[in-house]
Parts: structure tokens; sequence; C-alpha cells
């Protein structure tokens, strides 16, 4: 059975921002408020794309890469940093690039 740990949960005001240091795996939850949530960009052929989302209240984002993270907050927030324990972490970081990477070619799980 995976269990998390839960590494920090931090207070945000409006417009506040920071950057932070994780490991691929590491899961960013919204549990209060709205966070615009920036990876380093990924290169895809010989472009570079930028790899970011925004979460919502409730909402999680899976790091897909170990590094930097800004985090915004777009309203008051309290964002929590989780690092998933036990044999999945890594994998369900790369699911989460692969789905992301076919998100942003437009292509369908399907047609690939």
């Amino acid at each position: 059975m995976d269990t998390a740990t839960l590494l920090a949960s931090t207070p945000l005001a409006a417009g506040q921002t920071l950057h932070l240091a994780v490991e691929a795996g590491t899961v960013l939850v919204a549990v209060q408020g709205d966070l615009r949530i920036d990876e380093a960009p990924h290169w895809l052929a010989d472009t570079l794309l930028p790899v970011g989302c925004r979460i919502g209240e409730g909402q999680t984002h899976v790091v897909t890469r170990a590094g930097w993270v800004r985090v915004a907050a777009l309203r008051e927030a309290r964002l929590e940093q989780v690092v998933p324990v036990g044999p999945w972490p890594r994998l369900v970081a790369r699911l989460a690039g692969w789905a992301r990477t076919l998100r942003l070619r437009g292509a369908h799980p399907a047609k690939v």
C-alpha cells in the first residue's frame, strides 16, 4: 500500500510567488484558493515547451521532473507539498509528463 508524506503546508497571500526545489513525483495540492504552477520548460524536438497549469481548490499537480518549480497565488491560497512513498511515484510522474506532452502536441492517446 502506498502512503504519502506531507512536506510542507504554506499559506500564500494573493500575488505571492514561491520558488521550490522538488523531487519528481511530488504532488502539489491547492488546499485553498487558486495557484499557477510553472515547471522548467521541456524540449520537444527543437521546440522549448512551457510546462505549467492552473489548479483550484482541492486540485493537484504531479511534478514530472526534479528541479525548481514556481508557484504563484492567484488569490489567497494554501499550498501543500506531498511526496508519495512507495514503488510508484516516479512512474506516476513519468505518466503525467507523457500525458501532458500529448496534450501540448494536440495528440489524442488513441491516435498515437
